[in-house]
This record gives structure tokens, sequence and C-alpha cells, in this order.
């Protein structure tokens, strides 16, 4: 796989989770409308839900950060470019895949309780989601590559 594929890559599954998930908040959102909360829940029940997911969204969102931290500098820097790429594909599936994840947890409880508080804390995280859009600059300046080596 050449280095373009592989920015092309990046960008493509980036751009198709993010249109998958305003896809599902739009059905969510008229599923909501149409047939109301799918469950009844208990107000401690509903407390606790909603203080797990604040909970897990705080939590979650400099968790992604440290783990791409973390395996990008673990990238040996006298590999080549194709090698870094890859592994730094890896790193940044880590991170926007725990972001998605949060982001599905929140409209599957929305749908659940179809309290507005799940659709913000959907929005943080979709906001978050949003910056890290992978762009080549950030992503070489992160591997410390020249942008004149990836051109060759």
């Amino acid at each position: 796989m050449t280095k373009q594929q592989t920015f092309k890559q990046l960008k493509f599954i980036f751009l198709a989770i993010s249109i998958g998930l305003i896809i599902f908040f739009g059905l969510a959102v008229i599923f909501v409308k149409a047939n109301g909360k799918v469950m009844d829940l208990e107000f401690s029940a509903e407390t606790n839900l909603k203080s797990l997911l604040i909970l897990l969204a705080l939590v979650g969102i400099p968790a992604s950060y440290m783990f791409h931290q973390r395996i990008v500098k673990r990238i040996n820097k006298e590999l080549p470019e194709n090698e870094k790429l890859i592994k730094y594909k890896r790193a940044f599936f880590v991170k926007i895949i725990t972001l998605e994840g949060l982001s599905f947890l929140s409209l599957l409880v929305y749908m659940a309780t179809a309290q507005l508080t799940y659709l913000s804390i959907f929005g943080i995280l979709f906001f978050t989601f949003l910056i890290n859009y992978p762009r080549k600059e950030s992503i070489l300046m992160e591997l410390e590559i020249e942008p004149t080596e990836i051109n060759n």
C-alpha cells in the first residue's frame, strides 16, 4: 500500500464513520419523536445511567488521546515511512473507534430514555470525533516525517 493510499484510506474510514453516526442520529431522533422512549426506568436507574455515560465520556475522551499518543510515541523513528504510517493507522483507529463507540452508546441511551441530555453528550463526543479529522500535515508532524519524504 502506498503512502497516498494510506492517507486516503484513513480519510475514507473517518468519513464513513461520520456519515454513519449522522444517519443514526437522525434515525434516533425520528424514532423518539414518533414512538417516545423505549424503556420506562425508575428515577434512580435513569440517574445512574446518566452518571455512567457522563463518566464514560469524561474518561473516554482523554483515554483515547492517551492511548493514541502512547502508540505513536512507540513507533520506531528508524522505520520506513510506509511502516510508520501503518502503525499510525492502528493508533488512529483506537482513538476514533473509542469516540465512535461512546457516541453510538449515547444515542442508544437517548432512544431508551428520550432525554435531551444524551443528545448533548452525543454532540460533545461527535465534535471531539470531528476535530480528529486525519489531516496529512498533522499526521506527518506527529510522526516527525518531512513532507518531501512522502512524495518520493
